[in-house]
């Protein structure tokens, strides 16, 4: 399944027209906010939002492989698709208590609008 990463500035600030939902609230920020955190994790192309930069900036983490390695769901390499394979409540819980963020959800759509805002120039 291949992921139209051309597009993805445009949807997740809701400018992609020719997607469902689209418009200043559509995209993937309301896809986000709307859908239940199992299929934002499937539908997401994690390893371009969980970057070490995202990571870095926003967690006391690495990666988003010592992110799950802390937490005990995995090991330091693993990639952002790892995430898809570990329990979403034990990860929820682990970004809740050692984060800034109150959920992986509030981390995904953070990761989200600062992939947005990186890609913004380019």
């Amino acid at each position: 399944m291949n992921f139209n990463l051309n597009n993805l500035k445009d949807m997740l600030t809701g400018k992609d027209g020719n997607k469902e939902g689209s418009g200043s609230s559509g995209g993937i920020m309301d896809m986000i906010s709307k859908l239940p955190l199992d299929q934002i994790i499937q539908k997401l192309p994690l390893d371009k939002l969980l970057t070490p930069e995202f990571m870095q900036k926003y967690t006391p983490f690495q990666s988003i492989g010592e992110l799950l390695q802390k937490a005990g769901l995995g090991t330091n390499t693993d990639s952002a698709d790892k995430v898809k394979e570990v329990p979403k409540d034990q990860l929820d819980t682990h970004v809740s208590q050692n984060t800034q963020f109150g959920s992986l959800q509030q981390m995904l759509q953070k990761a989200a609008e600062f992939y947005a805002a990186r890609k913004g120039g380019q």
